[in-house]
């Protein structure tokens, strides 16, 4: 059974970005509950990376010592993370943000001229983005961006856009539909 790690950026609970998320990671692990879900809203004190190089050479983690800490721990040890925001005026969201830019810890010192730049190999990544906008290709850019991210640090890495229908009879039926998708899509990781 694969240990799964869910890291969701969205500021409300019930979010659909968190409930795709959720199903996601309940079919990956059986819902036998081999896995740890870490909700970036709760945390209360989180910096963003310093930029002090340390674990470019002191360490091979990230040395700032904060709520999101643990999290970057738990994350690096899974076989399989899950990482799911809403997007808001064109991006993800800032605490979702805070946790990417922290995982530059991820890379080796040398990532700039290393074929393979990441400390991480051989784990999977499932990248799941909801959004208002219609069109599913709006911010392909901002996707694609996050995938290659994590592909270079070692991920085996996908990612789905699902656009969320504004209209609530439209709504459930567009969400039961992306979780059908999301968990081929994991499945196929």
């Amino acid at each position: 059974m694969a240990n799964v790690v869910t890291v969701l950026g969205s500021p409300r609970q019930e979010s659909d970005s968190t409930r795709l998320a959720d199903a996601v990671a309940a079919s990956l692990t059986g819902g036998a509950g081999a896995s740890a879900r870490h909700v970036l809203n709760n945390l209360k004190n989180v910096r963003g990376c310093q930029a002090c190089q340390s674990c470019k050479g002191k360490t091979e983690a990230c040395v700032v010592k904060d709520d999101l800490a643990p999290v970057l721990t738990t994350a690096a040890a899974s076989d399989f993370l899950i990482i799911a925001s809403p997007i808001y005026i064109g991006e993800i969201t800032a605490q979702l943000k805070s946790f990417i830019d922290r995982t530059y810890s991820w890379f080796l010192p040398d990532f700039h001229t290393n074929p393979q730049p990441g400390r991480l190999k051989g784990k999977k990544a499932l990248l799941i983005f909801t959004q208002g906008n219609p069109d599913p290709a709006a911010y392909s850019r901002v996707f694609e961006a996050y995938r290659d991210y994590f592909e270079r640090q070692g991920f085996k890495a996908a990612y789905k856009c699902v656009t969320v229908p504004y209209d609530p009879a439209q709504h459930g039926k567009a969400i039961e539909a992306a979780e059908a998708e999301l968990k081929d899509l994991a499945a196929g990781l």
